[in-house]
């Protein structure tokens, strides 16, 4: 109970420190910019310890690697083909957020078709697992 109660203690002091800077700084979008750069530093600490844990469980089990290894190539063989089918194209809507090159188009363009293809690879995948279980039990 100690522990639970001091990050919740500690997660209330951060979040009215968050509405202090708010406050103090006067500017309405003070709290999204800090967002954004709250959620850029979760998503860097997160890649770092998915990249440190993946390494020490290399490091523990190297007959296991494999199976990981593959996992990651894959994902970089799907960004590479996603970003070599994307157009490039520079729309209207692309000069509004300061995207000006053909290489930072591809670059999104590669982000939501890997998004769209993990989205449909995870849904297929829960669906044929299920189907397979329900077939088993019967």
């Amino acid at each position: 109970m100690f522990k639970s109660g001091r990050i919740i203690f500690y997660s209330v002091v951060v979040v009215l420190v968050f509405i202090f800077m708010i406050i103090v700084s006067n500017d309405e979008y003070a709290g999204s910019e800090m967002g954004l750069w709250i959620a850029i530093l979760l998503a860097f600490g997160s890649m770092l310890s998915i990249i440190v844990s993946s390494v020490i469980h290399l490091k523990n089990n190297p007959k296991s690697s494999k199976s990981l290894l593959m996992g990651v190539g894959t994902i970089l063989l799907v960004c590479l083909i996603s970003y070599f089918i994307s157009s490039g194209n520079l729309g209207d809507d692309y000069e509004k957020y300061n995207i000006t090159t053909e290489s930072q188009s591809r670059f999104i363009d590669m982000g939501i078709y890997l998004t769209l293809f993990l989205g449909f690879t995870a849904v297929i995948s829960i669906v044929v697992s299920e189907a397979v279980a329900l077939l088993k039990n019967q």
